[in-house]
C-alpha cells in the first residue's frame, strides 16, 4: 500500500470520531499499513487513483495527489471531470508537497527560502483538521484552506532543531538557482516548490487551530517526537 502519512492520519481520525465509514483506497492490500487501518475499523480496498470506477461510489473523499510519482502537472489535474457526474460530492484534494531530501553538509538543511517563512504542520495533526471540515461541508466547498501550525524561517527551523535534538543545525543559504542543479531527479520541482512558498501562499494558521485545537507547533513536534528524529540525525549526520 502507498498510503501517504497524511491519509493515514485522516482515516484514524475520522475513524476515532464515529461519525462515518471510511473505505481506504490501496494499489497493494497486503501492504502493512492495510492491517493497521483495518484493526482500526476502516475497510481496505485494491483500487487507484487513476481508476475513475475505484472512486466514483464514494459519497467524500480525501486524496493526497502523486506528483512525486509522476512528474505530472495533467495528473495533478485528474479530478477536474474524471468521474463524470459519480464524482464525489465532497472531495478534499491534498496536493503532495512533500518531498523532505536532505542535501548538503550533514548538519544543514538546505531549501531555498531565504528569510521568507515557510508554513509547516505535522502530518499527524493533518487528520483532525480533514474531519473538521468534513463535519462542515457547507462552510468549506469550493474553497482553498492552507493549513499552518505556523510560519519559520529555514533558520528558526534550524534553530529549533539544534534546541530540540542537542545537536547544531544550520540553515545552507542555498539559492533557488543553485538548488535546482543539485543532482537529484526533484531538485528542478523542488525549487519551483519553494519559489512558490516564497510568494507568500495563503495559509490559515487561526483557521486551522480552531479546526484542531490540539495543533502542535514545531518545538511540541520535536518534542514529541525527539528519539525518532534523534535517530534520522544520526543517520544523516554521522557522529
Amino acid at each position: 500500500m502507498r498510503m501517504p502519512p497524511k491519509g493515514g492520519s485522516v482515516a484514524r481520525a475520522i475513524l476515532e470520531s464515529k461519525k462515518y465509514e471510511v473505505r481506504a483506497l490501496a494499489r497493494d492490500v497486503t501492504q502493512p499499513n492495510g492491517q493497521v487501518l483495518r484493526d482500526l475499523g476502516a475497510e481496505v480496498v485494491k483500487g487507484d487513483l487513476n481508476d475513475k470506477a475505484s472512486v466514483e461510489t464514494l459519497k467524500g473523499a480525501f486524496m493526497v495527489t502523486n506528483f512525486w510519482d509522476y512528474f505530472s502537472k495533467e495528473k495533478e489535474r485528474l479530478w477536474k471531470g474524471k468521474s463524470g457526474n459519480k464524482e464525489p460530492k465532497f472531495a478534499i484534494i491534498q496536493v503532495r508537497d512533500d518531498g523532505g531530501l536532505d542535501q548538503g553538509d550533514s548538519s544543514e538543511d538546505a531549501l531555498p527560502m531565504g528569510d521568507v517563512p515557510m508554513d509547516g504542520i505535522s502530518v499527524a495533526d493533518v487528520g483532525e483538521v480533514i474531519c473538521s471540515i468534513f463535519n462542515l461541508p457547507e462552510k468549506f466547498v469550493g474553497k482553498t484552506v492552507g493549513l499552518s501550525a505556523e510560519a519559520l524561517t529555514v533558520q528558526q527551523y534550524a534553530d529549533a532543531l539544534s534546541k530540540g535534538l542537542g545537536k547544531e543545525v544550520r540553515d545552507a543559504e542555498i539559492t533557488l538557482e543553485a538548488y535546482e542543479k543539485l543532482e537529484f531527479p526533484a531538485a528542478k520541482e523542488m525549487a519551483k516548490m519553494c519559489h512558490f512558498y516564497q510568494m507568500k501562499p495563503d495559509c490559515d494558521s487561526k483557521l486551522t487551530h480552531r479546526l484542531n485545537h490540539k495543533v502542535k507547533s514545531f518545538s511540541q513536534f520535536i518534542s514529541k517526537n525527539q528519539s525518532a528524529l534523534k535517530g534520522i540525525y544520526a543517520v544523516h549526520t554521522g557522529p
